[in-house]
């Protein structure tokens, strides 16, 4: 509950100042210009999503152990290995983007300096990824240093948003303040690491295949899969926006943008009880009763089955008036793509305590297979239900997708721990 206190502060903070800061980026922007700026920072999302491995899973069920037993050698060891993959998904995430951006500049018919301009905000976004100092911290039982930083992400947007409006406020100035919301974080995240930690990331300490292999058996199995999986669920959420934009307009995407993030409230503090259980469910499973992890998350999946009715209620009662009040009556085409993709983060709400079990258990394969199929989905309902009803059909492509993943990872839990667990017992 503590470590959960300390990441739901910053997901709160930044759920309550993300909407002040919408509010003025679209009654600033407008409409197209709005649409403009979301479907650029969606295309790097969707980027960053697709080549950043999930080096802060792979910490926290590798590393677990290793702080626990003071292995300080053996952990700056698995933390290069971490390194390395983020410098590997930077370099794609490069290649990508330069093909990517390309083709929708081509297609919004934008300039050849904006194209430049979208690769770089790509490549800068990615480097800004946090995951592996983020992972070190957690397994370190330090989330308050972790969450501090994290907070910065929002007050910084907010008071570039209102820097902005003071000089010119245009989309690359709204872009600008985005990244440099990501990057001070990063810097002061690492700062924390380096301080405070017993890290002795030295050349010597960098790992060698045979013995690093020996030290951590599954470790390259685990990072493809929980890579491929995380990649599969980042990427079908934020390509969406993208393919909005590809098919309907720039306008479009703006709206399902707006939609999104306003589910999106809800999700951040989703997120923040999905981490805290991942971290701690590691450490009982590892170190304690197999008894107490099972009671973890079965308390845990009750409250968020409550959280998820939650969140159906205040959507449903109060998204329109919301919409109107915050971001003025040209946007309220946006409800219905609140109302629905509300439903899917409510879904996402009742199973997530599935996945960090599933993970910690070492069935990192079966949670990329649940990814897999609802990014299927996705793409299925998408090419079925878009030309009918264009971002609308988005929409529900996106709950199609949170209820196919959400019954999978029920199915998955069922079979792969508690059928298991129950053959095992005597």
């Amino acid at each position: 509950m503590r470590s959960g206190a300390w990441l739901f502060l910053p997901k709160t903070v930044s759920a309550v100042l993300s909407l002040v800061y919408l509010a003025v980026s679209t009654q600033t922007l407008g409409p197209a210009n709005f649409g403009k700026f979301m479907l650029i920072f969606s295309f790097a999302q969707t980027i960053a999503g697709f080549t950043s491995f999930q080096t802060w899973q792979i910490l926290i069920r590798y590393g677990t152990t290793l702080v626990h037993d003071k292995s300080h050698a053996k952990l700056a060891e698995l933390t290069w290995f971490c390194l390395i993959l983020d410098l590997v998904g930077a370099l794609i995430a490069l290649l990508v983007a330069a093909i990517g951006a390309w083709a929708l500049a081509s297609n919004q018919g934008w300039n050849d300096s904006e194209a430049i301009a979208v690769i770089a905000f790509t490549a800068l976004l990615v480097l800004s990824a946090r995951s592996t100092p983020t992972g070190l911290l957690r397994i370190s039982d330090r989330f308050g240093d972790a969450a501090i930083p994290d907070m910065l992400v929002p007050i910084i947007r907010l008071v570039g948003t209102g820097l902005l409006i003071l000089t010119q406020p245009t989309v690359w100035g709204f872009l600008a303040v985005w990244l440099i919301s990501e990057m001070v974080p990063t810097i002061c995240v690492w700062v924390n690491v380096l301080r405070k930690l017993q890290l002795p990331l030295r050349l010597k300490t960098l790992p060698t295949r045979h013995g690093f292999q020996q030290s951590f058996p599954g470790i390259g199995k685990f990072a493809l899969w929980s890579n491929v999986g995380s990649s599969f669920k980042l990427t079908s959420q934020q390509m969406v926006a993208v393919v909005v934009g590809f098919y309907v307009g720039a306008t479009a995407a703006g709206f399902f943008r707006l939609g999104y993030q306003l589910g999106q409230v809800f999700a951040r503090v989703g997120d923040a009880i999905s981490m805290a259980i991942f971290t701690e469910y590691a450490r009982v499973a590892h170190t304690g009763d197999p008894k107490d992890a099972r009671n973890l998350l079965n308390r845990m999946i009750k409250v968020s089955g409550v959280a998820a009715v939650l969140v159906l209620a205040i959507v449903g009662l109060a998204g329109k008036q919301v919409i109107i009040w915050i971001f003025g009556a040209e946007f309220v085409a946006a409800y219905p793509l609140v109302m629905i993709l509300g439903a899917a983060t409510a879904v996402q709400f009742a199973t997530l305590g599935l996945e960090p079990a599933l993970l910690t258990a070492g069935k990192a394969g079966r949670v990329m297979l649940c990814s897999f199929a609802g990014a299927i989905i996705v793409a299925l309902l998408l090419v079925w239900l878009m030309p009918i009803y264009g971002e609308v059909g988005a929409a529900l492509a996106m709950l199609g997708a949170a209820i196919v993943n959400a019954g999978l990872l029920i199915i998955s839990y069922r079979q792969k721990i508690v059928g298991e667990k129950s053959q095992a017992a005597p």
